[in-house]
């Protein structure tokens, strides 16, 4: 195994305990990555990435005592970046490695280079319903709103995606824009194609989820239900902002807590669940810098 290979092993490890709110389990496996990077010749001198690992390290301590201070991300210059987009690549399969690298980008307020990231992925045709959306998302949480409607009007004008895609990406986009209060007249897709069978299961599982509702079961607002426009989507996981100034709510929706009464909206269904935040993660850069994403996993059942 070699040492990037052990590294994300461990990863992957520390954040399953961390899911598991078994955060001291998590701090030792994270403890083992950063001795493992200050001894490696490979990884000796990539400063920042000790600092990003030290700041998981940290977040985990305060957890452990009971302070919910979500841990700080690190402003992450190309270097660090291309690192952290391998490190956060865990699956075998090469495609879906590459998603979830520029996902892992996206989570830590990166979203100019992972707008770049998702734009290779639909050049090579790599999960090409995917890597569009997201590229939608990107747009807009750079409150780009302009550019996700030129970017869609682009795609029907050329021939990347496929006519059934492009009605997806129509729906997916109008609900996006809807719950920013945006009109926006979308051009149609003509003669949609007939339904496709290839990347079906890679690409059509999970549900796309345009916002979400959270009925509040703690603090001032208990029993209230908070509406959330949707970040991104990583299968069951999904990723909100929350305004550093909501200071109430973020102590409501501390780590690890469990959301009983939940509403999940998608363009073509409302439907009710459960989930728990599975991250809280401090943004240092772009329009939302300051602010709080929080990744909240959708529990099944």
């Amino acid at each position: 195994m070699s040492g990037q290979e052990y590294i994300k092993s461990l990863i992957k490890e520390a954040e399953l305990y961390q899911s598991q709110g078994l955060l001291a389990q998590s701090k030792d496996t994270y403890l083992k990555v950063l001795a493992f990077v200050k001894k490696s010749p490979n990884f000796r001198n990539h400063k920042k990435l000790e600092g990003a690992i030290a700041d998981r390290i940290r977040g985990l301590e305060e957890g452990l005592v009971g302070v919910n201070r979500p841990a700080l991300v690190p402003d992450l210059d190309p270097e660090v970046q291309n690192l952290i987009k391998n490190l956060f690549s865990f699956s075998e399969d090469q495609n879906t490695a590459a998603m979830e690298g520029a996902m892992a980008l996206a989570r830590f307020g990166q979203y100019e280079r992972a707008l770049e990231e998702f734009r290779k992925l639909l050049k090579r045709g790599i999960l090409p319903l995917a890597a569009a959306k997201n590229i939608l998302r990107c747009h807009l949480a750079l409150s780009s709103p302009n550019d996700a409607i030129d970017q869609y009007e682009r795609w029907v004008s050329g021939n990347q995606l496929s006519k059934q895609q492009l009605e997806k990406i129509r729906d997916f986009l109008q609900g996006l824009l809807e719950r920013k209060g945006i009109k926006a007249s979308l051009p149609a897709v003509d003669e949609p194609g007939p339904p496709e069978a290839l990347n079906r299961g890679k690409e059509g599982d999970v549900l796309d989820i345009s916002s979400v509702g959270i009925r509040l079961s703690e603090g001032p607002r208990k029993g209230k239900m908070v509406e959330f426009d949707v970040t991104f989507q990583s299968g069951d996981v999904i990723s909100v902002v929350v305004s550093a100034d909501e200071k109430e709510l973020l102590e409501a929706l501390k780590e690890n807590v469990v959301l009983p009464d939940m509403q999940f909206y998608s363009p073509i269904a409302i439907f009710k669940g459960r989930g728990v935040v599975s991250g809280k993660t401090k943004i240092r850069s772009g329009p939302k810098q300051g602010d709080y994403m929080l990744d909240i996993k959708i529990e099944s059942g």
